[in-house]
């Protein structure tokens, strides 16, 4: 099946005002106001993945990190631990801000679209907008605090 077909057969696209809405309950970009989201939301990019397709391997690139809008997505890294990831919640973050190779390989669990951004875009808008980086330490600084 080509791209174009694929497209075509997806789960329906969102529309922009959507894509703005869905964004600020994402849990990353919690702390973004809503000029920032939407900064955010011009470099998404809707993808679809069918259940049980594969979204990236462990030991791939880091070149976009992924919103789950619609179905869930399996991570299972090389040791055998698994996580989900569902709607309104993030993946492939950490290895895109640490420049690391993916630690786990992600799997579309049911048909799923996500947003996915771009790390070139990401890392653009966020020299630009120092909001956004004060939005996003907001949100990860905590995380930090309750893996020590």
């Amino acid at each position: 099946m080509n791209l174009a077909d694929r497209e075509e057969s997806a789960l329906p696209k969102l529309a922009r005002i959507e894509t703005v809405v869905f964004l600020q309950s994402v849990d990353i970009f919690s702390f973004c106001k809503a000029e920032e989201v939407l900064r955010i939301a011009a470099i998404a990019r809707e993808k679809s993945f069918r259940a049980d397709e594969q979204i990236f391997e462990a030991g791939d690139a880091a070149d976009s990190l992924y919103c789950v809008v619609r179905g869930g997505v399996r991570l299972e890294a090389s040791d055998g631990t698994v996580r989900e990831a569902g709607p309104l919640t993030t993946f492939g973050v950490l290895e895109l801000l640490t420049g690391r190779l993916r630690s786990a390989g992600a799997r579309a669990e049911s048909d799923t679209l996500v947003l996915a951004i771009a790390a070139d875009d990401f890392f653009d808008l966020l020299a630009h907008n120092i909001e956004i980086i004060k939005a996003l330490f907001r949100h990860l600084i905590p995380h930090f605090q309750e893996s020590r």
